[in-house]
């Protein structure tokens, strides 16, 4: 089928069944008019005409939506008249999406829960040779490591002679945030209340009447079975708005806003999430260092604050000529805060369709 903008067929869509009045019909630059079963014209479309759908959302299908104990229906079985040809075809053969319902109750995704936060102390303290603690590869660093699990206390690594170091390199504390994380099984779900399947079809556009439209080729009503519903899809999971309902007199829009879920459920579960309540958990560790090996005040080179899942801090002695002999630590700030679990949900897809014929 050849494409056209309607623009070229300068208005002439007139009877006789061609774009305009040269012979031949049916050439690149004379797209034939087509005639529906029932005498209707869709300008040069054979098939069905429809709004073009928005942006987030795919080309539109024909939706098949049961009950999960019908038989499913096969795309590549529905066929119909081309009206060009005249010969029986396919109409939509591929199957993009295969969806299901949910009833209330339904948890087929593990529960989601967090780890409590907390504070830790630097874990990482290193003598360094350049006093910005920059351009000394990290085999040159002499380590002045804490215990493990070290609460500040005044501890001695060892000792680090005033010739062997310029300032002390201190590596922030583990984050310590929420962590998410699963627990449980999920619970098979009960039998769906609806089963759905969209089967894809040839789909273009400058070939309908109306700017803006597009043509599901062959797709026209006399071609699809009862039980279909022509519908756009949502190319990103997650609510989505449909167009808002025509108004009288006006064409129809995909205004009829359906909910689905994909049928393997337990892939598309969202990922589990932390989410910080409105007091945040801030760490901050006020690291002090000395010249002996006790801590003494009279002792002391200088100190620094450490935040916990922030940047290393490097901690130039106040004193030149000093060893390094020991370090403790207490808290400026230990603020847990709290976080609650998000996510666990299987992701919803939104559909919008037609509304259905009445009378």
């Amino acid at each position: 089928m050849i494409s056209l903008p309607l623009g070229s067929l300068g208005g002439a869509l007139v009877a006789g069944g061609c774009g305009s009045a040269e012979p031949p019909c049916g050439s690149p630059w004379n797209p034939c008019l087509i005639t529906n079963e029932d005498g209707t014209s869709n300008g040069v479309c054979a098939g069905k005409c429809v709004i073009q759908p928005m942006d987030s959302f795919h080309k539109p299908m024909l939706l098949w939506i049961g009950d999960a104990d019908d038989p499913e229906p096969a795309c590549e079985d529905l066929t119909g008249l081309d009206l060009q040809s005249r010969d029986t075809v396919q109409i939509a053969s591929r199957t993009s999406f295969r969806f299901r319902t949910l009833l209330p109750g339904d948890e087929p995704c593990p529960k989601c829960i967090c780890s409590v936060p907390y504070c830790s102390m630097p874990e990482i303290v290193a003598a360094h040779s350049d006093a910005s603690c920059e351009n000394t590869p990290a085999e040159m660093l002499r380590p002045f490591n804490p215990p493990w699990n070290w609460q500040g206390e005044c501890t001695s690594p060892g000792t680090v002679p005033a010739e062997a170091f310029s300032a002390i390199w201190i590596a922030p504390g583990p984050d310590g945030s929420c962590t998410p994380s699963t627990v449980g099984e999920p619970s098979p779900p009960k039998s769906p209340a609806k089963i759905a399947v969209a089967c894809s079809g040839v789909v273009t556009s400058n070939r309908c009447p109306e700017i803006g439209d597009v043509c599901m080729v062959d797709q026209q009503e006399t071609n699809v079975p009862p039980g279909w519903r022509y519908c756009m899809i949502s190319q990103y999971e997650g609510p989505h708005e449909c167009y808002p309902p025509a108004g009288p007199g006006e064409r129809p829009r995909f205004s009829d806003k359906l909910t689905f879920y994909d049928r393997d459920l337990e892939q598309s579960c969202e990922p589990c999430v932390c989410v910080p309540s409105r007091t945040p958990r801030k760490c901050v560790a006020r690291v002090s260092a000395y010249s002996d090996r006790a801590c003494s005040e009279g002792a002391l080179l200088g100190t620094t604050p450490v935040t916990a899942g922030g940047a290393d801090r490097c901690l130039r002695p106040e004193e030149d000529g000093a060893a390094l002999g020991s370090i403790r630590a207490e808290w400026d700030v230990n603020e847990l805060g709290l976080c609650e679990p998000a996510g666990g949900e299987p992701y919803p897809t939104t559909v919008c369709c037609l509304p259905e014929p009445t009378g």
